[in-house]
């Protein structure tokens, strides 16, 4: 087929077309990301928003799943445009990063509390991601048929939702700083 725009880019481990794509441990452990369309762990879609890491050339690095994933961006045609808005980064060592943001399990009175596991994923320190919203760690059961019977639990624990790869990802508030 001839070449055609598309909504994503392909990301690589350095600024090269024939470099390797960046991996997703999550989806892949131990395994290279594909080409297939299947396979979102190393493109960036339109409409999300990334932090920059390094700029080399015709090339741009996002930080995307733990790592710097390039992509080509001339400036003559560029594939990316600027955008501002809040950004989190590590306070000091390793963040966990989590799919759900549970409340603490002091705060579940009328329903089971639900331990929160951190994903595979991290964030290191140096690293950089943007964020969606903040939000109050909350859990709701619908463990019955009957609304009236549904329990809200809601704690004090405060996370920001960060753009983690493709995904929509947690990091609790306290383990990083917030860049206005």
């Amino acid at each position: 087929m001839p070449a055609h725009g598309a909504s994503t880019v392909w990301l690589h481990k350095s600024p090269s077309h024939t470099a390797p794509l960046v991996t997703d441990l999550g989806k892949h452990p131990g395994k290279p990301s594909t080409y297939s369309v299947y396979d979102h762990s190393a493109r960036a879609s339109t409409g999300q928003r990334y932090a920059v890491a390094a700029r080399q050339g015709d090339w741009t690095a996002i930080w995307y799943l733990g790592q710097k994933a390039w992509f080509h961006n001339p400036a003559s045609n560029p594939t990316a445009i600027p955008a501002k808005g809040p950004m989190v980064t590590p306070l000091s060592g390793e963040v966990k990063v989590y799919g759900r943001a549970y409340p603490e399990k002091s705060a579940y009175e009328s329903a089971a509390y639900q331990p929160l596991t951190p994903l595979k994923y991290k964030i290191a320190p140096g690293q950089t991601y943007t964020v969606g919203d903040t939000v109050t760690g909350s859990y709701y059961a619908a463990n019955a048929y009957s609304p009236s019977k549904h329990v809200t639990t809601t704690g004090k624990t405060r996370y920001h939702q960060i753009q983690l790869g493709h995904r929509v990802m947690f990091v609790m508030a306290k383990d990083v700083r917030l860049i206005d």
